[in-house]
């Protein structure tokens, strides 16, 4: 492939995964605890929490990034009788569905599941609230295993025979623990190209795999920004190619920070779970990285290490065709240092906030 057609092509990738957006409807009744998923897969307060339904107009959605969640009501009200549900909604329009019930699915649920399953739309059924049902089991003598393994039963048995992508037991006020990050991770392999990229890219962390996940999105980011430093390294004008770097590296910050969670919305949705002594130490971690990675004046700072090279590119602009080829190397070289930079400090921030969290929920000791 001819270097301007993979210039292109990166481009187009780029662009393409920034402007891709997933739809996900959320279906339930009111009351089941469908806004605290979405913030709880969101990582973010976007969503309102409450009793009452206040069901939205399909054209405003809950929106984060690329993140489109619906809040839509039970089928089968008055005002949305079940046959037209569907066709209400623009449901084959979906990427996803997930059904939320706080006890068990009824008749109109069930016909809905069937007719997803007609369109070939996954569906996830996820039963919320599950702390309680634990806590009441435990006073009865039940183990938390043994609770949610007969709930497990209970909804199987309850879907009769509809085969959905899946069952899931979570707690709005237990985010790490229960079934979350299996939806999370079963949404995400049920996805296809950009989409899975923009959705592991904007979820919560809430696994170790999902971590992971979100490496692979970030190095590709940084690969994408630093071929576009190479292509700009080609620019035969001296002295414009530093000042183009360092705009690709500032939106490439960005993109990591929103990937790895670190900006204020969603840290103040986590530091509620923490406490003060860990949500002042992750607070102090993030500001060190903003105040390394934010902004042209603190890159401007990191690229004095590598001051040579930046003198060798500015020079060599003015040899033609071989010195464009080496301002080219040293523009990826650069971009592409500082990226993983970037990646490095990012998740160690994204890790220490997942293992407080942990321990915060009392799943470590």
């Amino acid at each position: 492939m001819k270097p301007d057609n993979i210039l292109k092509k990166i481009e187009k990738d780029l662009e393409e995964y920034q402007n891709t957006k997933i739809k996900c409807a959320i279906i339930g009744r009111s009351g089941t605890g469908k806004s605290s998923l979405i913030n709880a897969i969101a990582g973010e307060e976007i969503a309102e929490v409450g009793e009452i339904e206040t069901t939205m107009n399909i054209k405003d959605p809950f929106e984060i990034n690329g993140l489109m969640f619906y809040d839509l009501p039970g089928c089968s009200t008055s005002k949305f009788p079940r046959e037209q549900y569907i066709e209400k909604f623009k449901l084959s329009e979906f990427d996803s569905v997930i059904l939320v019930t706080s006890d068990r699915f009824y008749e109109d649920d069930l016909y809905l599941i069937e007719e997803l399953i007609k369109l070939k739309i996954p569906v996830f059924a996820v039963r919320t609230k599950i702390d309680f049902a634990v806590e009441r089991g435990e006073k009865r003598g039940v183990s938390a295993g043994e609770t949610c393994q007969l709930i497990y039963q209970n909804i199987e048995e309850n879907l009769n025979g509809n085969k959905v992508n899946g069952i899931y037991l979570t707690s709005a006020d237990y985010p790490k623990e229960y079934d979350l990050s299996k939806l999370l991770e079963d949404i995400f392999f049920s996805l296809n190209d950009f989409k899975r990229e923009r959705f592991i890219a904007d979820i919560n962390i809430t696994s170790q795999r999902i971590l992971d996940e979100k490496r692979k999105i970030a190095e590709k980011i940084v690969m994408r920004h630093s071929a576009l430093a190479a292509a700009n390294g080609l620019n035969p004008v001296p002295g414009v190619d530093i000042s183009l770097d360092i705009a690709l590296m500032v939106k490439m910050s960005k993109e990591i920070q929103l990937i790895y969670g670190l900006n204020q919305e969603q840290q103040a949705f986590n530091i509620q779970y923490l406490d003060k002594k860990s949500a002042k130490f992750i607070a102090t971690k993030i500001l060190q990285y903003t105040s390394r990675y934010g902004g042209k004046e603190a890159l401007m700072i990191l690229l004095k290490r590598v001051g040579s090279s930046i003198a060798t590119k500015t020079a060599s602009k003015w040899v033609p065709f071989v010195g464009q080829a080496i301002a080219a190397g040293i523009g990826f070289k650069m971009t592409s240092w500082i990226g993983k930079d970037m990646i490095n400090d990012a998740e160690e921030i994204a890790k220490e906030t997942f293992e407080a969290l942990k321990v915060s929920s009392g799943e470590l000791p």
